[in-house]
């Protein structure tokens, strides 16, 4: 059976972040892309624009040295939505990131529109970056 169109999308978004190439990230996103992060770190909220989201991406790597990683482990979607399972680990001033995390995307016109990060555990995340 082939892949959805939609998943498809995700995973050439994932491999575009680990391969930390941005011309193809910006080719897969909506100019309106919202990414919700859960939490209290730096880093939670509600993040807007293409641009601001990158931002994000890049102040998180420098901040974790570059440490951080991203394990992709599943794709499950359909015509509006797709999941993302994915482990996730970084280091940073003595601190460790390691859990599991998931990705709900909801792509709009072959292009991600929304995006909700769900993580194992949200106050090891605040913690890593505090």
């Amino acid at each position: 059976m082939a892949e959805h169109p939609n998943v498809s999308v995700v995973r050439r978004l994932n491999q575009a972040f680990i391969s930390r190439d941005t011309a193809t990230l910006f080719q897969l996103v909506g100019p309106d892309l919202t990414l919700h992060v859960p939490g209290r770190s730096r880093f939670a909220g509600r993040h807007q624009g293409p641009e601001k989201i990158l931002g994000v991406f890049h102040e998180s790597g420098k901040l974790a040295g570059h440490s951080f990683k991203l394990t992709l482990h599943g794709l499950l979607g359909g015509a509006d939505h797709v999941v993302a399972l994915q482990h996730i680990t970084g280091s940073r001033d003595g601190r460790v990131l390691d859990q599991d995390s998931g990705l709900v995307c909801h792509i709009t016109d072959g292009k991600l529109a929304e995006v909700w990060v769900f993580l194992a555990d949200v106050r090891q995340f605040d913690e890593f970056w505090s």
